[in-house]
């Protein structure tokens, strides 16, 4: 599903593989295996083809036409998703994707990261996205340029748009946030 929704944007921009590859900092093999789902890009290279596309990483996964309207999600119904190079699964609570008019506002996530665990390997930033998030249970450290911001249970975090951070559970029991990023990001 995503590497045929690579494929369709790449040739709508009449890019060739090899120049997405480049853009990417990938081998244009590594992009025919991506496009064919052979297999499934971690999320900085997922993220450097969007880039490279000009697009959200949310083209990737969904598409949502037309205007903006009011959605029901049932708990059911919420989007999953799972980064190779990422340890945390984000459930979205919002509507999960944008039209080609970049209508989404928000993306609210929930995400729970286990017991001495890092979110990822990778330092996250968001370059024109706020990011706050609400510690449900457990405790969560933001590691921002040298610097570790501890939030525990009820506690909140608020990071401008263009702070590299990673995140780690120091606990021992699963941590548990909700997370708005706004505007959209993925």
């Amino acid at each position: 599903m995503i590497g045929e929704r690579i494929r369709e944007l790449r040739t709508e921009r009449g890019m060739a593989a090899r120049e997405l590859a480049q853009k990417a900092n990938v081998t244009p093999g590594y992009i025919s295996q991506i496009e064919r789902d052979l297999i499934q890009p971690s999320m900085s290279v997922l993220m450097k083809i969007a880039d490279a596309l000009a697009v959200p990483v949310t083209h990737f996964f969904a598409r949502e036409e037309g205007q903006e309207h009011v959605v029901v999600i049932p708990r059911n119904g919420r989007t999953r998703i799972k980064f190779a190079d990422v340890n945390v699964e984000y459930e979205f609570l919002t509507p999960f994707g944008r039209s080609s008019d970049h209508s989404a506002q928000m993306e609210i996530v929930h995400y729970t990261l286990e017991p001495h665990q890092w979110g990822s390997t990778a330092i996250m930033l968001h370059p024109e996205s706020a990011e706050c998030s609400l510690v449900l249970a457990g405790t969560l450290e933001y590691h921002v340029d040298g610097d570790v911001y501890t939030v525990v249970e009820g506690g909140c975090i608020y990071l401008p748009p263009n702070t590299p951070h990673q995140l780690y559970n120091p606990g021992e029991v699963n941590m548990d946030a909700i997370a708005v990023v706004s505007p959209s990001y993925f």
